[in-house]
C-alpha cells in the first residue's frame, strides 16, 4: 500500500474512532440517565402500598426501563467491540504508513 492510501485509510479510520467514542460516550449516559430513573422509580414505590394501582404502575415503568438497559449495554458492547477493530486497524495503517514513510527516506538517502 502507497503512503497516500495509507494516510487516507488512517484518516478514514480517525473519523470511525470519533464517531465510535462519541457512541460509547453517550450510550453510557443514557445507561446511567436509566439507571437513574429505575433507583427513583424504586425509592417511590418503597412508599406506596403493594397492593395499590400506582405501585403496579411504577413496577411496570421499572420493568421497561431495565429492559431499556438491557438494550443499551447489547449496544454499548457492540460499539466497543467495534472500537477495538477499529483501534487494531488504526494501529496496522499507522505501521504501514511508517513503514512508507521509512522506505522513502531510505530511498531519498540512497540517491545521495
Amino acid at each position: 500500500m502507497g503512503l497516500f492510501s495509507g494516510i487516507i485509510g488512517l484518516v478514514h479510520l480517525q473519523q470511525r474512532q470519533l464517531d465510535l467514542e462519541y457512541k460509547v460516550q453517550d450510550i453510557q449516559t443514557n445507561i446511567n440517565q436509566v439507571s437513574s430513573y429505575a433507583v427513583e422509580l424504586v425509592t417511590i414505590g418503597d412508599e406506596l402500598d403493594p397492593e395499590s394501582a400506582e405501585f403496579k404502575r411504577l413496577n411496570t415503568r421499572k420493568k421497561k426501563l431495565e429492559l431499556m438497559e438491557k438494550r443499551l449495554q447489547s449496544e454499548l458492547t457492540r460499539y466497543q467491540t467495534q472500537l477495538k477493530i477499529v483501534n487494531q486497524q488504526l494501529e496496522s495503517y499507522q505501521k504501514m504508513v511508517d513503514g512508507s514513510i521509512k522506505r522513502l527516506c531510505t530511498f531519498g538517502d540512497a540517491g545521495r
